[in-house]
């Protein structure tokens, strides 16, 4: 006769005795069926993994029920621990949309700001400057379309251009530094 057979029946016999009423005892624990199940089963998995070491004849029963509850208690602090966790990370994120919304807002308010120093430049430009720097730069008309548009020659447009770029260079120089500082920032 094989011993492992014989150990082998101990071990379906101790499971078919004792299955129901150790779920009955998780039930106590866990909330549901399916919990209490997976709990008994877990305990009979690791006790099936150490019967070599175990003697099956002497207080297997109480040992079977305190291994189930410590299991269902252990199931009960992952699933508050989870808890905690998921509160934690929802009220980062509540935080983190916050400041992204707080980040947004500088960020549009700052947009506006420029927007509105350089059309205070642009209409400082002179008369016919000012038109050919909206109709190429707004508007993205070629200097050919602009001297058709305006009647005047594609030379007279590139130079009023030109002219249009070195007022507002000299005059939006701080600007500059501060859009590219603005973009840096905002694109991290």
């Amino acid at each position: 006769m094989n011993p492992y057979n014989d150990i082998e029946a101990q071990f379906e016999k101790l499971f078919d005795d004792n299955y129901r009423r150790l779920i009955f005892h998780a039930l106590r624990f866990v909330d549901s069926q399916e919990e209490a199940e997976d709990v008994v089963s877990d305990v009979f998995y690791e006790f099936w993994k150490k019967i070599d070491c175990l003697d099956l004849n002497s207080g297997i029963t109480s040992y079977l029920y305190r291994a189930v509850s410590t299991r269902a208690l252990n199931v009960i602090r992952h699933k508050n621990v989870a808890a905690v966790r998921i509160e934690l990370l929802e009220s980062i994120n509540e935080r983190r949309m916050e400041f992204v919304a707080e980040e947004d807002t500088q960020r549009d308010v700052e947009s506006v700001e420029i927007g509105q120093k350089m059309r205070q430049a642009i209409d400082e430009l002179p008369d016919r400057c000012r038109q050919v720097f909206i109709l190429s730069y707004i508007n993205g008309l070629k200097s050919k379309d602009i001297a058709d548009v305006m009647n005047i020659s594609v030379r007279t447009v590139d130079a009023q251009i030109y002219k249009a770029l070195h007022f507002l260079r000299d005059k939006l120089r701080y600007l500059l530094v501060l859009i590219v500082i603005f973009l840096d920032y905002f694109n991290k």
